[in-house]
């Protein structure tokens, strides 16, 4: 009798559970959340008390909190003690909430997340924390909400040592220095959001501060050692928001904007509400900047701002309302600074791979929940750009307007665009919508015709056109395409159509490429000539001295390569050339001159261990990604680089995490590594030692 009692209990749990995990978003309203934590980077761990406003819009006998594998240690509700179930994954608080009745909810925890924030060391050893909510992820370190429909109001206090500094969502309000050489920092949000964008960062950092044209503050940070790199990673920054402020017709949302780069980011940079968190692989200096710059990230992320956090899809059938419409504002944003042919040209490529994608069978219609990353980004800005081809620049505009105004804080859906597009236009857009949001394969022919309307784009399409052609027959017209001034892609297009060819006639438009100083030019040069004929040695010399690191990486490789017996000159030109942020050109120049037969032999074990140390956690993942890879070709691993390999495996950036186990499981088909391996395994952690021990079983 008492089996049955029980079962019938729970089966009635799970009924309650079922149907208020169905009705809450709209029986329920989170209007507001005031958390007060403190995070302790030696334990990885969070601490505090949350506490929420709730609005019963429908009578309840139920409500949950999503809260990912924490220690609840209380609940109140209206400042009572409150029964709660937990089953590491919801908070479940069972009472009559009556309709129309404001509730006060706190929750107690600590916990030690897994996932969303992470706890790492910058490269001078301090500690740097921050999050990432992307999706459904912020309930791993704050209780709140993984549908994005639930908006509320966040404001945080964060406890952290003295000397960092603390950033959050919002307004800073004030700091308060505690015990224990402790500093409360308190911010406040005047508006809404879904809870994955709530975000946090703490470093030590410095920060420059501006002010838009409306007025709203605006803080880059950056680390105290890359001063030189700030003018060049935030060129263009405020005058891009101001840009897409006027562009989008509708003043910015947020009390302020700030930035921020941290080590090891999970992706190129994450929108949160008026807190843009980036890979500092973006810090670059003037050098850099021509590159691989920050630009387009800071736009993309910026737009978002308005698509996404301002307005947000209700589900990921829509997400290219945010996806789509961010790298489509990204690439106005960029027209406003590199020009016509720059954005014509992207749109080129994005035309070109997502047609690819097409034949090969594997598009996804826009409205595709699984859709690719290439469908949501790309494709999304193409049919942003063939509806304002279709119903006008201005229409267009207005109607972007009334969408942000009218669902402002809100949830959107791709109905909810159209139809205040279609009020707008006075068109039917059925036709565009099957085409360009519904149909499989991208539309190409259509996208072929907005771009001819380009004379650029004609004119590269007709160069394009030659690839097939020997070169005797179109020695003009690729010699009419190095004519100075060289348009950037037209001149790399003649590069790759050399492809290298060494004949005299190739040799005659090499020689225009060289004098057209052209950055992007002499890129394509470097990257496509792998043997130097002796009649360009000394122009191809000159890209050491180029400002590109993209150009002069591969230079210096080939140069070593095709001529021994200057390499010890062009080690030594070369010699104090860091490259971007992963090093690039360093630990090229270090393996090179391990090579060197010769060369300054007294420091050969110094530049060994210095290229090892790039392997450790002490880099970020692309530096250590580099350096591996160098080692397995020189087949140099040490102790110290092959632990390094093996704490590599639980990395939480998933991509370096599957370079590291590929490569473990090449090695292991060495003998000599496998049994350096499991001696190793003796002195790892838990979660490495027990992946390696697997490996090697």
């Amino acid at each position: 009798m008492k089996t049955k009692f029980l079962f019938v209990l729970l089966l009635l749990n799970s009924l309650w559970i079922a149907i208020a995990k169905e009705k809450q978003q709209p029986t329920v309203d989170f209007k507001t959340a005031q958390a007060n934590i403190h995070i302790d980077a030696s334990a990885k761990q969070v601490a505090g008390t949350i506490s929420f406003s709730v609005n019963i819009l429908a009578s309840t006998e139920a409500i949950f909190i999503d809260a990912k594998q924490m220690q609840i240690e209380k609940v109140l509700v209206n400042d009572q003690l409150q029964t709660f179930d937990y089953d590491k994954q919801k908070i479940w608080i069972k009472k009559t909430f009556k309709k129309g009745e404001e509730y006060t909810i706190a929750i107690t925890y600590s916990t030690s997340p897994k996932k969303a924030m992470y706890f790492v060391k910058d490269e001078q050893g301090n500690d740097q924390i921050w999050t990432q909510g992307q999706g459904k992820d912020t309930s791993n370190w704050l209780p709140s909400f993984d549908d994005m429909n639930e908006k509320l109001t966040f404001d945080l206090t964060i406890t952290y040592a003295k000397g960092y500094e603390v950033i959050a969502n919002g307004k800073l309000i004030t700091t308060e220095e505690k015990e224990n050489e402790l500093v409360s920092w308190q911010y406040d949000m005047q508006h809404p959001m879904s809870s994955y964008l709530v975000a946090v960062a703490i470093g030590k950092y410095a920060k420059e501060t501006a002010v838009s044209k409306n007025g709203t503050p605006l803080t880059w940070y950056y680390y105290p050692e890359d001063k030189d790199k700030v003018a060049p990673t935030y060129r263009h920054s405020t005058s891009m928001f101001d840009f897409l402020e006027q562009e989008i017709g509708v003043r910015y949302p947020w009390q302020n904007y700030k930035q921020v780069p941290v080590k090891d980011f999970l992706y190129a940079g994450m929108e949160n509400t008026g807190t843009t968190i980036f890979s500092d692989a973006f810090m670059v200096d003037e050098i850099g900047f021509k590159d691989r710059n920050y630009i387009n990230v800071n736009a993309h992320e910026l737009a978002h701002q308005w698509f996404g956090d301002l307005v947000t899809e209700t589900s990921g059938t829509h997400h290219w309302l945010q996806e789509g419409f961010a790298t489509y504002y990204a690439l106005v944003a960029e027209r406003e600074i590199f020009g016509e042919d720059y954005f014509y040209y992207k749109l080129y490529e994005s035309a070109e791979q997502l047609t690819a994608l097409s034949q090969k069978g594997k598009a996804t219609s826009l409205l595709d929940p699984k859709a690719s990353s290439l469908t949501f980004y790309q494709r999304g800005a193409w049919a942003l750009v063939a509806l304002e081809e279709k119903v006008g620049s201005a229409t267009f505009k207005k109607s972007i307007q009334e969408y942000l105004t009218t669902y402002r804080y809100q949830n959107v859906t791709t109905a909810d665009f159209i139809k205040i597009v279609a009020k707008h236009s006075k068109l039917d857009l059925s036709i565009y919508q099957e085409k360009w949001l519904k149909q499989v394969a991208f539309p190409s022919a259509e996208a072929l015709k907005i771009l001819e309307k380009s004379a650029f784009i004609k004119q590269y399409l007709t160069l394009a056109q030659e690839r097939t052609q020997p070169l005797i027959g179109k020695w003009k017209t690729l010699a009419n395409a190095l004519r100075f001034p060289v348009n950037d892609y037209l001149g790399q297009e003649v590069i790759n159509q050399l492809a290298g060819d060494t004949s005299k006639e190739a040799l005659a438009l090499y020689q225009k490429a060289f004098e057209s100083g052209n950055t992007f030019v002499l890129q394509s040069i470097a990257a496509t000539m792998n043997k130097i004929p002796k009649a360009l040695q000394s122009d191809y010399e000159n890209i050491l001295k180029s400002e590109s690191y993209a150009a002069i990486e591969p230079a210096l490789y080939h140069l070593w390569a095709n001529f021994p017996q200057k390499r010890v000159q062009y080690l030594e030109e070369t010699k104090t050339i860091i490259g971007f942020n992963d090093k690039n050109v360093r630990i090229l120049w270090l393996v090179l001159a391990l090579n060197t037969s010769g060369y300054d032999e007294e420091k050969q074990k110094e530049w060994f261990q210095e290229l090892t140390s790039y392997t450790t956690e002490r880099y970020g993942f692309n530096t250590r990604r580099n350096a591996f890879e160098y080692l397995e070709n020189l087949e140099a691993f040490t102790e110290v680089s092959l632990k390094s390999l093996a704490i590599g495996t639980q990395h939480h950036n998933w991509r370096f995490r599957k370079s590291c186990r590929a490569m473990i499981d090449r090695l292991i088909q060495n003998q000599t590594y496998k049994k350096e391996f499991i001696a190793l395994s003796k002195t790892l952690n838990k979660e490495e030692s027990a992946y390696l021990k697997k490996k090697l079983n």
